[in-house]
């Protein structure tokens, strides 16, 4: 099948104006594993896909991806602290909303799947796009919001897309995050929320605030809240502190006998051998 679409797809010419069969779309997607095309003088290697038609995902500029990342951390934190045990993927994981019917591939910068749904899928459904579709509960997309006009297109595909009928999503933030003329930081975060007993997708806009947002994740998440400070200190240049490595004084970990001079390390031995270990 490989063979048959490579004579007859050009990844050099893609016509985005050509209605793709799904199978096309998934070969276009693992050709773009191992290479990366230019598209209006942009690097793109990965497509959404939308009733046929091709949507481009140009690759992201290097602080915007430590946002994502970051956000990541926090939910994947999250996930273990409080035993959701759910699935936490990033900008690459896609979903097909089947929006209206039609089979649409997106892939939301972060999100998160409940361990319901994430514990009953199949084969299908976790190694490739022909399973029963499924979404998350939560996504979260991150971008640099400076016009009326490229928010509408945000609120449009939340409303409409993210949080169409027949899909999963109850919550989403849009992460506004960049730089003015005069390079300073500037941030926004929006959230859409859907509201089962209205049956109505509701906007809401947080100010960054210094550094102080904390955008909880209401019930949805429980004990969820998105720290904004520390997405402003993934993205800053200023040194972050000692790690204490440097210094001789030994802390014990109070569940064991072992010592430890540096706090990452002891984290990192304290989550794996005490916060994660399966009761016995």
């Amino acid at each position: 099948m490989s063979k048959v679409y490579c004579e007859k797809i050009d990844l050099k010419n893609l016509d985005l104006k050509k209605v793709y069969t799904f199978e096309e779309f998934e070969y276009i997607n693992d050709q773009l594993k191992t290479r990366t095309i230019q598209l209006n003088g942009k690097p793109v290697n990965l497509f959404e896909y939308e009733n046929g038609k091709l949507i481009p995902m140009p690759q992201t500029p290097y602080a915007r991806e430590k946002v994502v990342a970051e956000i990541v951390r926090q939910l994947a934190n999250w996930n273990i602290e409080t035993h959701q045990n759910g699935g936490v993927t990033s900008s690459q994981g896609g979903f097909d909303f089947n929006v209206g019917g039609q089979r649409t591939i997106r892939a939301p910068d972060v999100s998160f799947t409940p361990k319901q749904t994430d514990r009953g899928l199949n084969a299908l459904q976790n190694w490739t796009f022909q399973g029963q579709p499924f979404t998350p509960i939560f996504v979260v997309e991150v971008d640099f919001i400076e016009s009326e006009a490229q928010f509408q297109v945000f609120d449009d595909r939340f409303r409409n897309e993210i949080f169409a009928q027949g899909t999963s999503v109850e919550l989403g933030f849009l992460v506004s995050i960049g730089q003015d003329n005069n390079g300073q930081l500037v941030g926004t975060i929006h959230s859409w929320r859907w509201y089962e007993n209205s049956n109505a997708v509701r906007h809401y806009e947080h100010g960054w605030r210094n550094m102080d947002t904390r955008v909880s994740g209401q019930q949805i998440l429980p004990g969820f809240i998105l720290d904004v400070e520390m997405i402003e200190k993934a993205i800053s240049k200023q040194y972050s502190g000692s790690s204490s490595s440097d210094d001789d004084t030994r802390s014990a970990c109070p569940k064991c006998a072992e010592t430890f001079t540096d706090n990452h390390i002891f984290m990192k031995h304290f989550r794996k051998e005490h916060a994660l270990k399966r009761r016995t």
